[in-house]
C-alpha cells in the first residue's frame, strides 16, 4: 500500500538516502472523490505502443468504472511497494510517473520509469512472489490496484485493455533484449549512443534520408536503459550535444542527423575493437 517517505529521495540519482517509514496508507478513492478528478482524468494521456494517445470518450467510461472500483491515489515521494515485500497486487498506472529501483550492493539504482498506461508489479500474478524492486512515485497520480482475480475480471470485461497489456509486455521483452546488447558494450559513449539509436529505430527513424527525430527522455530514463548513474549519463549527453550530435530541450532529446549518430556509433565500435586487441 502507498506510504509517504520520511526521508530524502534524490530524484536525479535515484537513491533512497535514508531509511523509509510508511505513514498510514491512502484509502481507495470513492465515486464522489472521482467527480473532483474528472477534468484531470480527461486530460490524462495513456501510453500506448509507439507513443502517447489522448483519452477518447469510450476509454473515459472504461477508466471511470475502473477508478471507482480499484483506484489508489498517491503523492510524489510515496513508496508504492518495497523490494522483498510479498506481492499481492499488480498495478496499472493511470496518472503520474513511477520509478522502479533495484538495490545493488547497498545502492538503489533506477531500473525504469513508468508512465500512464504501464502495468507494473505483475509478479504478484504468480504464486508466492516477492517484489523484485521498489516503486517510488515521481509525481502525484492514480494507479489501479488489481489482484489476480480482479485483473482477470477487468481483462474479460475490457479486451482492449488486455491488448494494451500484451503490447506492453512484448515491448518490455524487446527492450530487455536491447538493454542486454547495450550493457555488453564497455565504452560509456557507445552505451548511450546505442540506446538512443535503438529508441530512434523504435520510432521508425533509421530509414535512409530520415529527418530529425525527437525523443521524450530524461537523464533518469536514459540511465535506467544503459546501466549507468545519472551524472555519467548527463556528462555523456553534454559531450554529444557539444559535438552537435544532439539538441536538448528539457526532457526532449532531438537527434538532428540520425545517420551522423549512426556513423559515430560505428566509429566507437571500431575503436573499442582496437582497444580489445591490445
Amino acid at each position: 500500500m502507498p506510504g509517504a517517505v520520511e526521508g530524502d529521495l534524490d530524484h536525479d540519482r535515484g537513491l533512497l538516502r535514508r531509511p523509509l517509514f510508511a505513514r498510514r496508507p491512502h484509502p481507495p478513492i470513492s465515486a464522489r472523490d472521482y467527480a473532483h478528478r474528472k477534468n484531470a482524468i480527461v486530460r490524462a494521456n495513456v501510453t500506448l505502443e509507439g507513443g502517447q494517445e489522448s483519452l477518447r470518450e469510450p476509454e473515459l467510461e472504461l477508466s471511470r468504472t475502473l477508478i471507482e472500483q480499484y483506484a489508489r491515489p498517491f503523492v510524489q515521494g510515496d513508496i508504492l511497494f518495497r523490494e522483498g515485500e510479498p506481492a499481492t497486487h499488480a498495478y496499472l498506472l493511470h496518472q503520474g510517473r513511477v520509478r522502479l529501483l533495484k538495490r545493488v550492493r547497498m545502492v538503489e539504482r533506477s531500473v525504469s520509469v513508468l508512465r500512464p498506461g504501464d502495468l507494473f508489479g505483475e509478479g504478484a500474478l504468480g504464486d508466492g512472489s516477492v517484489r523484485p524492486s521498489t516503486a517510488v512515485a515521481l509525481a502525484d497520480g492514480l494507479m489501479l490496484a488489481l489482484d489476480r482475480a480482479a485483473l482477470r475480471s477487468v481483462v474479460e470485461r475490457y479486451p482492449e485493455l488486455a491488448e494494451r497489456i500484451l503490447s506492453q509486455l512484448v515491448r518490455r521483452l524487446r527492450d530487455a533484449e536491447d538493454q542486454i546488447e547495450v550493457l555488453m558494450l564497455r565504452d560509456t559513449q557507445s552505451k548511450v549512443v546505442s540506446a538512443l539509436l535503438k529508441m530512434a529505430q523504435a520510432r521508425g527513424a533509421l530509414a535512409e534520408g530520415a529527418g530529425p527525430v525527437e525523443l521524450v527522455l530524461s537523464p533518469v530514463d536514459l540511465s535506467s536503459r544503459v546501466g549507468l548513474d545519472v551524472e555519467t549519463v548527463k556528462r555523456t549527453v553534454q559531450r554529444l550535444r557539444d559535438q552537435q550530435y544532439l539538441r536538448i530541450v528539457g526532457e526532449r532529446v532531438e537527434i538532428p542527423d540520425v545517420e551522423a549518430l549512426r556513423r559515430l556509433y560505428s566509429l566507437l565500435g571500431t575503436t573499442e575493437e582496437l582497444r580489445g586487441e591490445r
